[in-house]
């Protein structure tokens, strides 16, 4: 008898796709088809989000010629069930399946349901008017199947999915055994975050940063903060010119692409408040005259544990501006013996690293987030969870709407790095103990159990 619950979680998935609980035609369909499977129908706890790259490899191989045509006909023309349904079939058999016959939605259906919700400020590109008509929720017929598969965010995202797998790659060989912490720094930089690595000193915090910037064909800045560090050696500062009797402005250090700020908490608060301009408004101000830095601008900073000598408490204003706090950790043993033999020889890989990616390419990864579709009820979920650590920070250090903003915004980067156009709860989860362990002076995994209290007193 080979077990079907991985089976019922993937089409109770997707019929969660959409932010709502499935109808009960939709129920009743799904346990129809499975019935006739001999499945048993489906229960509570198979209604739940689990992405297809987490449950596809946990199918039998016996049940996956039944389910997936079944998956298609229980999304129909719904691009975002659609989508599921062809991420099952890419991770399969490397390619979607048509289903046996689309369904097309009435026009009092489609005028209901109205247009998907753009994640963005401003107009519309012309690139999104054409993701608007190749939807069912714009009204008129669908002209195939294919146009939901292969729209032009599809594309960008798969491409995208790519380019982030050769950037992993080419910063392993460097920083060994981190896949983890490669992958949420990027994840942050792709949302446009800044980041802050706390460790111990010699973990490779720096060297993160600097395969970072290789693999990325951007320019890249570092700023050793230091006790004596002055403002002015941060921003730059108008300088006067002898021969031409007149001031001209000097930029500093923090005009380029990717900027390390080195041990930002040996610097005094003063020196680390001329981040806060530029971290917030990617612009710094000099002397009454603004001067905007070009984009991509990203911090990485590094920071002492604060028990170490020498060391400031960084200003909370700056800490919220920081998407993510990571920790880089020890690496195994076997993990070290590996850091020997790349790092002992004449030519360091730093060295040898090339970019793999352009700069044009990284700013269209930024760019892309704001189209990933994020549902209703996803962002109830996350300001939920906001306010139930609200309400139990007793006074404390809370979340601000930039933090909630910031959440969300990672999710959405860490869908589409993923390879996806829509969030669900496992990309909010997962993504948490980075965004907010800093905001309530927590520790991940205290994150996590708070998240999980906020869970269990909302399911009562």
């Amino acid at each position: 008898m080979i077990d079907t619950h991985s089976a019922r979680r993937a089409i109770g998935g997707l019929l969660l796709a959409t932010g709502e609980r499935p109808a009960p035609a939709e129920l009743a369909l799904a346990g129809d088809r499975m019935s006739a499977l001999g499945w048993p129908p489906l229960g509570d706890g198979d209604l739940v989000r689990e992405t297809p790259e987490t449950l596809a490899p946990r199918i039998p191989n016996p049940l996956r010629a039944d389910l997936l045509p079944l998956l298609y006909e229980l999304a129909g023309d719904e691009p975002i069930r659609r989508r599921i349904a062809d991420a099952y079939a890419h991770l399969w058999h490397g390619e979607p399946e048509a289903p046996a016959a689309p369904r097309r939605g009435s026009a009092v259906t489609r005028w209901l349901i109205g247009p998907l919700p753009h994640h963005q400020v401003g107009g519309t590109s012309e690139e999104d008017r054409m993701l608007e008509r190749g939807t069912p929720y714009r009204g008129g017929e669908v002209a195939a199947p294919q146009s939901a598969e292969r729209t032009p965010l599809r594309r960008r995202v798969e491409r995208i999915h790519e380019e982030y797998r050769r950037v992993i790659a080419a910063v392993e060989q460097v920083i060994v055994g981190k896949r983890d912490v490669i992958e949420r720094v990027l994840t942050a930089m792709a949302a446009r975050g800044h980041v802050l690595l706390v460790d111990a000193p010699g973990v490779g915090k720096t060297q993160l940063c600097k395969a970072i910037a290789c693999a990325i064909a951007t320019r890249f800045g570092r700023i050793q903060f230091t006790p004596d560090l002055l403002p002015m050696d941060v921003t730059g500062a108008n300088v006067f010119d002898v021969r031409d009797k007149q001031f001209h402005f000097r930029p500093g250090p923090i005009f380029t692409h990717i900027l390390l700020a080195d041990e930002i908490n040996r610097a005094t608060p003063k020196t680390q408040s001329a981040l806060l301009e530029v971290m917030e408004e990617r612009s710094v101000t000099v002397d009454g005259v603004t001067h905007g830095v070009e984009e991509p601008f990203q911090v990485l900073a590094t920071m002492n544990p604060l028990d170490h000598q020498g060391t400031y408490a960084l200003p909370a204003a700056q800490i919220d501006r920081f998407m993510m706090m990571l920790e880089i950790g020890y690496p195994t043993p076997d993990d070290e013996v590996k850091i020997l033999d790349y790092h002992l020889g004449a030519t360091s890989p730093l060295a040898t690293l090339q970019p793999v990616i352009s700069r044009t390419s990284f700013i269209d990864w930024r760019d892309t987030v704001p189209h990933i579709h994020v549902t209703p009820e996803i962002k109830r979920t996350a300001v939920d969870y906001v306010h139930g650590l609200r309400r139990a920070s007793d006074g404390g250090p809370s979340i601000s709407p930039r933090a909630t903003l910031a959440w969300v915004r990672a999710a959405q980067a860490r869908a589409m790095l993923s390879g996806r156009e829509f969030v669900t709860v496992e990309d909010l989860l997962q993504i948490a103990p980075d965004v907010l362990r800093h905001r309530i002076w927590s520790d991940g995994a205290g994150v996590r159990e708070r998240l999980r209290a906020i869970a269990i007193a909302g399911a009562r």
